[in-house]
This record gives structure tokens, C-alpha cells and sequence, in this order.
């Protein structure tokens, strides 16, 4: 099969004739508008057996992806041939095996990954379409997504090592995309497989407080975030992945606002004011990566938090004020440290999605933390565990939480035990 052959069976699709056999530009449009419809068919006109033979991923976020095709005429089978199609991937069966898949093809460990990614293409941005290619002649056409339904187990090395739909075979919309942030090294004798998740045992582990915010991330789909990161004394772990955040947010909608706060920049404590405590300093992410950790550092110089209570309220506060379109505010916490202005939550007006970090081997979740989440209506997040329906309760009810047991009283939550 030549070259000109099937580039000639590709452009058929892509060309309407009129009856007298004249081009009809105004049918070609048509065509281009419906093609995605007829990528099946595109795949399907030729006639020669095929197999995948490869997949590659050529874009972390959103998640692209090169299938080099193999085919075998029934005529001659000793015959090759080979094209490859290059397009999206759909979220369906995307979860975190095939996430880490995709990165360690890639010679790297996953950090997080988004199931449904937000994109949006510019103008001039072709990442929408499918690229064939034979024999070095390219094709483009405006053709989504070329596989869907991963299914991976948690040592799968790459995506060839998936079970998936057939070429083009998909039921997905445009907004179906997911998104992968990696990074590091990926050492494959030093993966260790167990019943959740496949655990790097090299120097690159994440610790307890990187691990426990990557999973709070890549458990929820939340967009247009406000995060509110205590940056004071051994909080460091805590965000020692914000690159990550910054490159997955510049292409998508992560990570809006970073807002650091370092409880007064080393003001003497006696002379700290509940609600005017100051040490905040905050940057949009779209400023990039140089611009946000200038401003992490500054913070953490700036200020290591003197005596043990934070203004972690003052800080939420000041997010919302200073950015009322971020739609999601998440407080990474320092759970030994209870915020002294408390006093002030009756002034936050969002939901607040509290990140518990520092939550040491045996030790209990702080109950100022639950207190926070419940009465702004909002949620509070540990490495395993996810509390989305504290509103629930009443006074009077009761609530585990990892190994404590905790009331609701008028007051707030108190530890039972």
C-alpha cells in the first residue's frame, strides 16, 4: 500500500464533491465541522488488519497520546505497513494506575493527576485534532480523542501495558480530558506494589505531608483554587510539590491563587493583634512558577511563626477578599498549630476545605480544624479520608475521625476519645 493510497482514502473523507464533479468548498466545511463523527470510519476504510503496537504520551496536561498502528494486507501478510494517529485521551477508566502508567513511560513519578481537566484550546492551538502520519506525510483533522476506557493495574510501566478501546471507539464529549503532572525519576526496581497504590521506595518517596496533599488533590476535580498554605517552621513538606500545581494550573484551570502566610513576620507575640496579625503575601499563578516562589520564599523569611497559634483565619479571610473569583479555598494546615483567631471564622464566607497536615503516626486530628470546616460549610481532608458531610451532624452527635471520636457541642467539636 502506497503512501499516496491511503493519504488519497483519507482525503476522500475530508473533500465533498458536488454532482458535476467540481470541489464544493461550502460541502468541505460542512464536512470539517461533522468529522470527528467519521473518525470511526476513517479507521475502518482501511481495510488491512491492524494491531497498536506502540503509545506513547507526547502531552501531560491535557493528556495526548501517539498510537502507531500496524497493518497487514491479506494479500501479502509478510507486507508491513505502519501509520500513527496522534489525539486525547478520554477519562473514562483514567484513574491513578493509569495515571502513573503514563508517567513512568515516561521515566518519571506521577505527583497528581486530574480525571477531568479542564482545557480549552486557543485559537491557533491545534491540540484538538488527530494527526496521521505514513511515511512522513501528515494529515490533520478536527478529530478529539482516539482512545478511552483504561483499564491499568497499579505496576503497569505504560499505557501499552493497559487494556483500552479500539482506535476511535469512544462515548465522550469535548470536555472529557484529564490531566497528569510528573516528575523526578522513576526507578521500576524500587516499586513496590500494594492493594492502593504502587509506592516508590527511592530517595524521590514522597513523605506522609507530600503524600497526603497530592492524594487530597488528585482525589476531587476542583477548579479556580484558592490555597491558603502555612509556610511557618517545619511546614515545608507540606508544599514541596507547588511546581507541580503551577504547571498543571498554567495549562488548565488548577490552582488560581496561592496566598502564604507566616502568622506576623516575626512580630514579637505579645504585640500580634487577632485580625491584623499580617505575614501574608499572596500570587496568581498565571505570574509563573519564578514569580510564586519568590514570594513562598519571601514569606517563609519574612517570618517562622513565633509561639505555637497561627492567623490562619485572618489569612482565609484575606484570600476572599482578594480573590472572589477563586471558587474552591483549601487551607493547608499545620494540625499542631491552633489558629488564636478563631474568633473571626464568622466572617468567612465560603466554604473552607481544610488539607490536615502534620498529622503525626497516632495523634488525633485538632478539632479547631473540624471547627473550621463545619461551620464554614466546608470539608476536612487526610491522607485517607475525605469528611464531606459534617453539616449533617447535630449537637449532640458523634463523629470518627481516623482513631478519635469526636462530639458536636454549641461550642464546636470536642475529643470524646
Amino acid at each position: 500500500m502506497h503512501s499516496s493510497t491511503l493519504l488519497l482514502t483519507l482525503a476522500v473523507l475530508l473533500c465533498a464533491t458536488s454532482i458535476d464533479g467540481v470541489q464544493d468548498n461550502s460541502g468541505l466545511a460542512e464536512m470539517l465541522k461533522t468529522i470527528d463523527q467519521t473518525c470511526n470510519n476513517i479507521h475502518g476504510i482501511l481495510t488491512h488488519q491492524r494491531k497498536i503496537i506502540n503509545i506513547q504520551v507526547t502531552k501531560q496536561a491535557p493528556v495526548r497520546v501517539k498510537v502507531e498502528m500496524e497493518l497487514t494486507s491479506q494479500y501479502s501478510p509478510t507486507l508491513k505497513q505502519r501509520f500513527s494517529v496522534e489525539g486525547m485521551v478520554c477519562h473514562h477508566g483514567f484513574d491513578r494506575n493509569a495515571a502513573q502508567a503514563a508517567c513512568r513511560s515516561q521515566k518519571k513519578n506521577l505527583q497528581m493527576f486530574s480525571n477531568n481537566y479542564y482545557w480549552e484550546p486557543s485559537p491557533n492551538d491545534l491540540h484538538d485534532k488527530c494527526y496521521f502520519e505514513y511515511n512522513n506525510d501528515p494529515l490533520i483533522v478536527p478529530c478529539h480523542f482516539v482512545l478511552d476506557n483504561f483499564n491499568c493495574t497499579s505496576d503497569a510501566t505504560s499505557l501499552n501495558d493497559c487494556t483500552h478501546t479500539p482506535l476511535f471507539q469512544h462515548h465522550c464529549t469535548t470536555d472529557m480530558h484529564v490531566g497528569i503532572g510528573c516528575s523526578g525519576t522513576y526507578d521500576e526496581t524500587a516499586t513496590t506494589v500494594t492493594t492502593t497504590r504502587a509506592i516508590q521506595t527511592s530517595t524521590a518517596t514522597p513523605t506522609t505531608d507530600e503524600q497526603t496533599v497530592i492524594d487530597v488533590l488528585n482525589r476531587h476535580n476542583w477548579t479556580d483554587i484558592g490555597a491558603v498554605i502555612d509556610v511557618t517552621g517545619s511546614m515545608s513538606s507540606c508544599y514541596a510539590h507547588i511546581d507541580q500545581w503551577v504547571a498543571l494550573s498554567q495549562q488548565g484551570k488548577f490552582v488560581k491563587y496561592f496566598v502564604f502566610f507566616n502568622d506576623g513576620d516575626d512580630t514579637l507575640n505579645e504585640n500580634k493583634i487577632i485580625g491584623s496579625t499580617g505575614g501574608i503575601y499572596s500570587v496568581y499563578t498565571n505570574e509563573g512558577i519564578t514569580k510564586v516562589k519568590e514570594i513562598l520564599n519571601t514569606a517563609k523569611r519574612n517570618g517562622g511563626g513565633g509561639d505555637i497559634p497561627e492567623n490562619d483565619i485572618e489569612a482565609i479571610i484575606y484570600t476572599l477578599s482578594t480573590c472572589p473569583t477563586c471558587k474552591n479555598i483549601i487551607h493547608i494546615a499545620d494540625n499542631g498549630a491552633t489558629p488564636r483567631d478563631m474568633i473571626l471564622l464568622n466572617q468567612v464566607t465560603k466554604p473552607i476545605k481544610v488539607l490536615v497536615c502534620k498529622l503525626g503516626a497516632n495523634s488525633f486530628v485538632n478539632p479547631k480544624l473540624l471547627d473550621i470546616a463545619y461551620k464554614t460549610g466546608g470539608s476536612l481532608h487526610t491522607l485517607n479520608m475525605d469528611i464531606e458531610t459534617l453539616q449533617s451532624l447535630k449537637v449532640g452527635d458523634t463523629i470518627q475521625v481516623g482513631d478519635g471520636t469526636y462530639r458536636l457541642t454549641v461550642n464546636g467539636f470536642v475529643r470524646v476519645a
